[in-house]
């Protein structure tokens, strides 16, 4: 029997395989197989792309697989490993038939500045291992600006992903908001006099957001925003928005990259602001219950986490 690896295009990182080749017959290299510099035309610009990162930021992961192990490693530049996590096994997935979900968060504190990629080696050492590796992955230990921290999540399974295991994944991308765009939906009558009336009026915001500095994105990574915006719950820069238009380009002659439009709105619509010294009132009320949590696996990370939990924090 074969085994399978499933790796969500959810996921914030994209991974390549290390034995990836095209047949002599074929000469386009798709984006789902081939990194951005292997894909450029002739007659196109020479260009790289570096996805961005923070130290302040946590890379999460889910894969869904019928075998196990499942190692996941930062190397540096010199394929040296500065992070090694085994994935976590968890919830069975009901929709793809023998397979469970593997999870890791990795903390990226107190990492140097410089370039890493990240790598999934899937099995036993071995001939039947299977090596993937992501494209080049700037860190950076000051703050990058001008560019959004996007967290997503669904309610429910979506495009693979087992949300229920409570992941929220990161994604760090250059971008900026533009002029606020009033909406409003007015109900009017006229009298007998002609003269108007407004009988009901509602209001809301929405704001251009634009995604990739002034070089643009490659098309893996606008497909990744495309993927991130079909969740009910995207938090950018800690704000809940929710997709109001379709996706514009601003696309230059043999230029490999765009630079990318979307129309927002608010996700949570309020006709007030409001202060608390308890809680964030920036985020929508979500209850649930897990009846036994043990049916579901472990609920320790096993060393599948980096990361410290901080459960308060007290100033004194």
């Amino acid at each position: 029997m074969d085994n399978f690896l499933y790796i969500p295009e959810l996921n914030p990182v994209i991974f390549y395989d290390t034995t990836r080749a095209n047949l002599p017959k074929y000469f386009t290299h798709h984006f789902e197989n081939w990194m951005f510099p292997e894909r450029l035309y002739p007659w196109q610009q020479r260009e790289d792309y570096h996805q961005i990162w923070q130290t302040t930021d946590i890379i999460k992961l889910q894969f869904e697989s019928t075998f196990d192990p499942i190692i996941v490693k930062l190397v540096d530049q010199y394929g040296i490993a500065r992070i090694t996590l085994p994935a976590l096994i968890g919830l069975p997935n009901q929709y793809l038939q023998g397979t469970y979900a593997f999870e890791v968060s990795m903390s990226l504190a107190g990492l140097p500045k410089g370039c890493y990629r990240l790598q999934i080696e899937a099995g036993i050492a071995g001939p039947l291992q299977k090596i993937l590796i992501s494209d080049k992955q700037y860190i950076s230990d000051v703050q990058i600006k001008n560019t959004f921290l996007i967290e997503y999540k669904n309610s429910r399974y979506h495009n693979d992903v087992m949300f229920e295991s409570g992941i929220v994944f990161q994604f760090r991308v250059h971008g900026n908001i533009g002029f606020l765009e009033p909406i409003r939906n007015d109900e009017k009558a006229r009298d007998q006099k002609y003269n108007p009336a407004l009988l009901n009026s509602r209001t809301s915001r929405q704001w251009p957001m634009y995604f990739g500095d002034q070089f643009g994105l490659p098309d893996d990574i606008v497909n990744l925003l495309n993927e991130i915006w079909s969740c009910d719950n995207v938090r950018v820069d800690n704000k809940e928005f929710g997709i109001a238009g379709n996706f514009e380009f601003v696309v230059v002659d043999r230029y490999p990259k765009r630079g990318v439009k979307l129309l927002v709105e608010e996700g949570i619509n309020r006709n007030s602001r409001i202060f608390t010294t308890l809680a964030d009132t920036t985020k929508k009320l979500v209850t649930s219950v897990i009846v036994d949590a043990h049916v579901f696996g472990d609920t320790g990370n096993q060393g599948s986490s980096n990361t410290i939990p901080v459960f308060n924090i007290i100033n004194e």
